[in-house]
């Protein structure tokens, strides 16, 4: 490839902040070709089908969310991910946890490591918030939805893990009760937290 076509696909990812489509590289001139070449030579990596990364982008941290939101703009970042987010937790996930409505279609990830989790209509939308990570925005369970998600998944992620996240956030000045039952509420698992808070409180 020569250095003129590498600058001028660059330019493409770089108007994208770093990603860029099949469609909008062809629409450009890009031929297939010269796509499957980048990703052969490490130019170019491919997070699903029809999207790419550009390689040396830098690598930040969380910058396996960036590419879960550009790959699946409509998920959620939840669960373990979420907790390792907000430092609720001393596990280091090697996979992302990802919440799609679960009537949604799954999507075919290459990378990163991805685990999906479908949520009913009213569990999926509660709780959502957007973060910030280079320029990006992120979606993401706050940390009381995720506490009450992690208390819903605990035969599957420990009651250990829920109970440690819910420990941390017991700790801080920032903690919000009300909001914290609220969302319990709707993941149907108050009875259980309310347990957990009066031996704790």
């Amino acid at each position: 490839m020569t250095n003129q076509k590498y600058q001028k696909i660059r330019q493409i990812f770089n108007a994208h902040k770093g990603y860029a489509r099949t469609g909008e590289l062809l629409a450009k001139g890009v031929h297939p070709r010269d796509i499957r070449a980048m990703v052969d030579e490490g130019i170019i990596n491919k997070v699903k089908t029809g999207l790419y990364r550009l390689s040396e982008v830098s690598v930040v941290s969380h910058q396996s969310f960036i590419d879960i939101a550009q790959a699946v703009p409509e998920g959620v970042i939840c669960l373990l991910s979420a907790l390792s987010y907000y430092q609720l937790t001393t596990f280091n996930p090697s996979v992302v946890s990802v919440a799609i409505h679960r009537k949604a279609w799954r999507p075919k990830i290459k990378y990163p490591p991805v685990e999906f989790y479908y949520f009913s209509e009213k569990q999926f939308h509660a709780g959502v918030e957007t973060i910030m990570v280079k320029n990006q925005k992120i979606r993401i369970y706050s940390p009381e939805k995720t506490i009450c998600d992690c208390f819903r998944y605990r035969n599957k992620l420990g009651v250990d893990t829920a109970k440690e996240a819910l420990t941390e956030y017991l700790k801080r000045k920032n903690r919000n009760i009300e909001k914290l039952l609220e969302l319990a509420a709707v993941c149907r698992v108050k009875p259980v937290l309310q347990t957990w808070l009066n031996a704790m409180i």
